[in-house]
Formats: structure tokens, sequence, C-alpha cells
């Protein structure tokens, strides 16, 4: 609930005049629809009460006759109006609301706090975004609407039939009662099978798509299919048992609206029989117990999806704040100086840094300093598994050590902005990421204002020129999802390609030739070499051929880091893998 009214603070925040116009004006055609009702009502009974009587009865049928169509008209205009305001106002929130979460998502990625694949996770995102639009459109304003419409009747008919009003007020309110106790826990454990359902689904089915070359070379394919289609058959039965739900709302609501009929005209008659009011009002208070139940089954339609939508805000919530909170540390760390780095002096330094992935878990890293002089070439090496990796990204202020320090260049990491930091210092891994795009706008990732000619000169360095020469679209070849159509060595130099362009000081490395041939990571590598001349290179690396060159060996076991001595032994050559 909290989350919920969290989003709709937000959306009254940047939009109020929308927000609250929209109220007013969603207000306007359900109160006449129920007016409409009503003085129609009283038009044809107090038509045939003068018919009876003979015209002994004077009653002005142009006056009921002009009401009805003036609340037939403000009804159309009104809802036609409140559509367009509260639906724009509404997307244009969702379009701000989805930059926040976006950023959100992001700073969790940078934490390692999301422990989703990225495919579920971003298809979750939009879906939960989306979700959100009927919090405002199909809850708040019929909520409201009720409320307000409600509490107005009751009052006018007070006058006539205070009973009756009273009798009207109960069922509504038992209505009401009824809504809210169909969106408790029960009904938000529905929501979560659904949503794991459907989550469950995407997985298989994502699995199956990609991988059926795999699964028929395997014989797997099969097997796959019944996953998805097992997965198919508990998304059915979860929003079979939701849908139930959602009936028998319906179901309550439409009976009490009879029970209300009945009851007002009772209550009515008996005003009637007791002389409090006259024949002709009876009418009315019955059309108006009709018309009332209409609001409670506009809410019923929404409270269905109430505990989809509170789920929603809570995870939307969830990362606005994340994304909030690194927004400020960003706003904080832009006024922070530059990194000086002169000839000679350490350009990056790690104190008693310890990092573990959980309270519980044991301390990948464990104590360790590192000192990078300007220009140096160092080369970790270790097991797998005993964080080396981890290292990488901590130097990359891609994950945080719960003790020590890290500068760069004299400045706390902590404390650098991101544009000083990502012009200072570069990452290049083993997974490359090739974006389903051009190869001109694949390394304009790098340098958005980088001209053509710069781009040629990158992919010179990288020893992909001559390649993307040869193609006939050249800088405009499009690469398929994931690189299709480059190599994995190609895809490694185009990464390499894109880290030129940033110019940095330092370059982190991690595992650059891992999954190549021995004569395409010999390429890889020259052009690595070439473009990092003079810089300081800190690589992460398993392979005999990487640390050639290197001016420093450090050996990353236990959680210590530990420097190795130069030429390396053989029992230390054995450990490393032969190209």
């Amino acid at each position: 609930m909290r989350s919920s009214l969290r989003i709709i603070w937000l959306l009254q925040k940047e939009e109020p005049l929308a927000f609250w116009g929209g109220l007013f004006l969603a207000f306007l055609p359900a109160a006449a629809g129920i007016a409409l009702l009503a003085v129609s009502g009283y038009f044809i009974t107090a038509t045939a009460i003068v018919g009876l009587s003979a015209g002994a009865i004077a009653f002005n049928a142009a006056s009921a006759a002009g009401h009805i169509r003036f609340y037939a008209a403000l009804r159309i205009f009104g809802r036609y109006v409140e559509r367009v305001i509260t639906h724009d106002a509404t997307f244009r929130f969702l379009a701000n609301l989805r930059s926040g979460v976006f950023r959100g998502l992001v700073a969790r990625e940078n934490s390692s706090a999301l422990n989703q694949r990225s495919a579920t996770a971003l298809s979750r995102v939009v879906s939960d975004v989306d979700q959100l639009d009927g919090l405002f459109l199909r809850l708040v304003v019929p909520l409201a609407s009720a409320a307000i419409i409600t509490g107005l009747t009751l009052v006018i008919l007070w006058q006539y039939s205070p009973m009756a009003s009273i009798a009207l007020g109960a069922v509504q309110a038992a209505g009401l009662a009824v809504l809210a106790k169909s969106a408790g826990p029960r009904q938000k454990a529905q929501a979560r099978r659904l949503n794991v359902s459907r989550d469950a689904l995407r997985v298989r089915v994502s699995d199956l798509v990609r991988g059926r070359r795999d699964l028929s070379v395997f014989g797997g394919l099969e097997q796959q299919r019944l996953a998805a289609l097992k997965a198919v058959n508990q998304l059915d039965a979860a929003q079979e048992e939701s849908e139930l739900t959602d009936m028998r709302n319906q179901a309550v609501i439409s009976t009490m609206s009879q029970v209300m009929v009945a009851l007002t005209f009772l209550f009515a008659a008996y005003s009637y029989q007791q002389g409090q009011m006259e024949l002709k009002h009876i009418a009315l208070f019955a059309f108006v117990a009709l018309a009332l139940p209409e609001l409670l089954i506009s809410i019923a339609n929404s409270v269905g999806s109430w505990s989809k939508m509170s789920g929603a805000a809570n995870r939307v919530r969830s990362l606005l704040t994340v994304g909030e909170c690194n927004e400020a540390v960003q706003s904080a760390r832009s006024n922070s100086k530059a990194p000086q780095f002169t000839a000679g002096e350490d350009v990056l330094e790690l104190k008693d840094v310890h990092f573990a992935y959980n309270e519980k878990a044991t301390a990948i890293l464990d104590g360790v300093d590192l000192a990078l002089p300007m220009g140096s070439r160092s080369v970790v090496i270790g097991p797998s598994g005993a964080g080396k990796s981890t290292l990488a990204a901590i130097v990359a202020r891609l994950q945080t050590p719960q003790k020590g320090s890290v500068q760069i260049g004299g400045v706390s990491l902590g404390e650098l902005a991101e544009d000083k930091l990502r012009a200072t210092l570069t990452v290049v891994g083993q997974r490359t990421q090739i974006f389903h795009s051009t190869i001109a706008e694949n390394l304009r990732v790098a340098r958005e204002d980088a001209s053509d000619a710069d781009l040629w000169e990158a992919l010179a360095h990288a020893g992909l020129k001559e390649l993307v020469e040869a193609r006939q679209e050249k800088l405009e070849t499009h690469l398929g999802e994931g690189g299709l159509g480059l190599s994995g060595g190609e895809g490694r130099r185009l990464a390499l390609a894109r880290a030129y362009l940033r110019n940095p000081e330092i370059w982190v490395v991690d595992e650059l030739t891992e999954g190549l041939d021995h004569a395409t990571a010999e390429t890889v590598l020259a052009s690595f070499r070439a473009m990092t001349k003079g810089k300081t290179v800190l690589m992460v690396s398993h392979r005999a051929s990487e640390l050639e060159g290197a001016d420093r060996v450090l050996m990353l076991e236990d959680g210590k880091l530990q420097d190795v001595a130069l030429p390396l032994s053989d029992e230390m050559k054995s450990r490393l893998r032969d190209d």
C-alpha cells in the first residue's frame, strides 16, 4: 500500500493540474449518469401520475426533459474530456517513471544485487510499469468518484427518507468492504504465482528459441518443449484462478445491487406511507439504487488487478529508490577533483581491500594491497574462482568492497565523478556486448562525438580496418544480435577499438583471449599491446602468452595477493595454460 501511495503521490507531484482536474472531471460524468437515471425515473413516474389524475396535478414536463438533455450531454462531454486529460497525464508520467526505473536497474546491476536473468528482469520491469497505468486510471479515479458521489447522494436523499438513505449507504459500504477484503493476502499470493508463472514461461521459451540448435544436436529439444508446455499450463492455471476471483467479486457486487434496490424501494415506500415523501420520489430512490452499484462494479473491475499493481508498485519503488540514491551519489561526486597522474608515481592504489558476496560467505579478497605505477603492466594470475575478476570489477567500481580503500590518481574511487572515472579507466572483458546495430554505432558507444576518421583509426589499431573496408557498407554494416556477423576474435578486437576511442590512462583487462584459438589470440594480443603502449595496464589472465611484456606478475590465492618472482619458475608456469 505504501509503495502504491508513493507512486500516486509522484503522479500528483508531477502532474498536479491533470491529477486533480482529472478527478473532478471523472466525478462529473459519474454524477451526471446517476442524475440522468434519477431524473428519468422521476419524469416517468410523474408523467404517469399526471395521466392517472386526468390533469388534476400540474407537472412541468419541459423542465424535466431539459434536465435530462443537460445531464446526458454533461455525461458524454465530461467523460471524453476526463479520458483525454487523465490518460495524457498518465502516459507522460509513465514515460518519466521508466527513466527513473531504468536508472535504478542500472545502479542495481552495478551493485550485483539483481539476481535475475537480464531478459527476465527487463521484461518484468516493462510489465510492472505498464501495470501501474491502472493505479490512477482504474483505481484512484473510480474510487474517488464512488466515495464523493455516494456521499453527496446520501446527503441529498436524507432529506426525503433518512431510513432509505441509511439502507442505501450501508449496502454501498458493505460492497466496498467486500472489495477491500478481496484485495487481501490471498489475492497477493495469486498475483505472485501469476508473475512467477509468466517469468518461468519467458525463460523456457527463450531457452527453447535461443538454444534450439544445441537442443536439436544433443536431443534435448523435446524435453525443453515439454518444459515450455508445463510453464504454459501453470500460467493458464494461475490466470484461471485470478479470473475466478474477479468473477466472484462481480457476482457479489451484482447481488448486492439487487439487495440495494429492494431495500431502498422498501424503505422509500414506508416513508411514503408515513407521509414523509411524495409518491413520485419513490422511483427516484429506486433508480439511484440501481445506479450506485455501477460505481462499485467499476472498482471491482480494478480490484482484481490491485494485487498485481501493488506488487508492481513495490518493485518499481525499490528501483526508484536505488536510482535516486545512485543519482544523489553521482551528483555529490560531480564536483570531485580530476585524477592527477605523474610519471614514476602510483596511478592506482588499493589498501587493505576486503570483499565477500554476503556476510556468511568466505571473503574472496582478504586484505589485498596493490599499487600500480604510471605506465606499468601488471598481470594477476590464480586459480579459477580465486577472485581475479572480482578484483578487476572493484577497480572499475562495478563492485564495492566491504572494507579498504581504492584510489585513482590520488582521488578516492568512491568520490570520483562517473565521467571522470570512465575517461580515466576502461575495462575490456572476455564477454563483449555487441549491439544489434551498425559497426559505427557500436563504436560510438565509447565516444558519441567520434568522427568517421576517428572510427577508422580505432579500427586500424585494433586490426579490423581491412575487414571493415572489405564490407560493402563499411562502417554502416549492420551486425546481428550478439555480434552475429563477427567471429569471437573480431568481436574482441571491436571491444579494443571501443576502448581505444576512450584513450584511457588505465586499462583493466579480464581474460582478453579466453575462448580464442592460438592465431586469433596472438592477433588480438598484438593489437592490445600496440594501443596500450605507455599506458597503465592491469590484466587478469590464465594464459602464459598474456604474461609476455609484463613488468609484474601477482598471484591471487586464498584472498591474498602476492608478487611472483620473474622470470617465472617451472612450477608457476605449470599452473598457467599453454597456448
